[in-house]
């Protein structure tokens, strides 16, 4: 594990503490995208094998939670995705990378479908009291968080865990002094144009028919 000896240290984005990553911004408003055949607004689908993060409102145009603004089928598929409020600062990190009380989240709105991946899970140690420490995360934690959230978390799509994160699969560092981030309050629901086929985000995979025979999850180096 790298430490930081000083909170400026990690701005010259030194290889040693990051890996790449993707920053998606200013994605409120997405509607200049065209029509598809059958009328409806063409989507956005974003894919990336490294870490992807979301900065403010993402594929909602208005404050509010109630998703009546203009929207796509959106979807970003990502090692991991973490979801960072409007009020986001990369300054704030870098200067207080251990006290997310300096990295205060607001209420922010999030439109899309999101495919990624969870971490390990293993045995808790004796002592070791940051709530989901160890876990994979579950459901509440697959959309990640950076920040001391003081609001709510609109979310409304769809969210897939397919693999183990390669590269965001640190620990769970919540609820305790020197946290991480201390969660939103958390609004999700279910986008129900992704039952219309016609209205998924492009490039959705479809399957006509499954048998389930069985099924797990497997960590193998990679190729």
């Amino acid at each position: 594990m790298m430490v930081a000896a000083n909170t400026n240290s990690p701005r010259e984005n030194a290889p040693l503490f990051f890996r790449r990553a993707v920053k998606i911004v200013n994605a409120s408003l997405l509607t200049a995208v065209g029509t598809c055949p059958g009328g409806a607004n063409c989507g956005l689908a974003i894919a990336t094998e490294n870490p992807a993060y979301l900065q403010g409102d993402f594929n909602s145009n208005s404050a509010g939670n109630d998703f009546t603004d203009p929207s796509i089928a959106a979807s970003v598929a990502a090692d991991a995705v973490t979801l960072l409020s409007d009020s986001w600062n990369d300054v704030n990190s870098f200067a207080f990378p251990y006290n997310s009380g300096n990295r205060a989240g607001i209420s922010t709105d999030y439109r899309v479908a999101v495919v990624a991946g969870a971490n390990p899970y293993f045995q808790n140690p004796t002592g070791v009291i940051y709530q989901d420490f160890g876990t994979d995360g579950g459901v509440h934690n697959f959309l990640r968080f950076l920040e001391n959230w003081n609001g709510t978390l609109s979310y409304e799509g769809s969210i897939v865990d397919l693999y183990y994160s390669r590269q965001a699969n640190g620990t769970y560092k919540c609820g305790n002094i020197n946290a991480v981030y201390q969660p939103p309050t958390r609004g999700y629901v279910f986008d129900s144009n992704f039952l219309t086929p016609a209205l998924l985000p492009p490039r959705t995979p479809l399957f006509r028919d499954v048998n389930t025979t069985g099924w797990t999850r497997l960590l193998l180096p990679s190729q």
